[in-house]
């Protein structure tokens, strides 16, 4: 099995040809790289990310934290991810670019290197932050709304556990409690997850 890093340098070979010339910087996966606890896998890194070239940091960071918390974790007993490496921009009404949702092209270059990381991580449980990665490694079927709080299978073969993305509470207050509740269950239930491999 390789390790995450000959994983990223097969993939910075794979990706540099593409964007000849822009800059398309892709920012890599971060934490416990060899069987971590958990691996939180977003949507893609947004400015700050690119900056850093490190995933969830900035305001994305804060969320994390609050995970992190929540969960009586620290950052070093995880692994940290998106599905897309690439910030996805689009020009907003001043002409500045902002963040938008992966499109489809971007997702199907982009997911088979998640499975890699995720095969090459070996985390003990995978968590989704949102749609994007929900319906990359459960199926486009399912919505974060219908399994939310709950454990299933991944197509990783990896017990995963969805939450709501920790910026969707910023604009749906209403979400705040949903997602404590959930990450709470998410702690309960961390002690069983050798457990929960058998089952699925």
């Amino acid at each position: 099995m390789a390790d995450v890093s000959a994983v990223y340098e097969e993939m910075l070979s794979f990706f540099r040809p593409l964007w000849p010339g822009e800059d398309k910087p892709l920012v890599l996966g971060d934490g416990k790289k060899d069987h971590p606890i958990l691996m939180l896998i977003g949507e893609a890194p947004g400015e700050t990310e690119v900056i850093k070239r490190r995933p969830f940091v900035g305001r994305a960071g804060k969320n994390l934290d609050e995970f992190l918390s929540l969960a009586k974790l620290s950052r070093e007993e995880i692994f940290v991810s998106n599905v897309v490496k690439i910030r996805p921009t689009e020009k907003g009404p001043t002409g500045r670019n902002r963040n938008r949702a992966p499109n489809k092209e971007e997702l199907s270059l982009f997911i088979p290197w998640l499975m890699k990381e995720i095969a090459a991580v070996q985390p003990k449980a995978l968590v989704t932050l949102g749609n994007v990665p929900l319906k990359a490694l459960a199926g486009e079927k399912i919505t974060i709304g219908d399994c939310h709080g709950q454990w299933q299978e991944s197509k990783a073969g990896i017990p995963l556990f969805s939450l709501y993305h920790p910026a969707s509470i910023i604009y749906r207050r209403a979400l705040a409690p949903v997602y404590e509740e959930d990450v709470l269950r998410l702690a309960a239930s961390l002690p069983d997850i050798s457990d929960m491999k058998t089952r699925f």
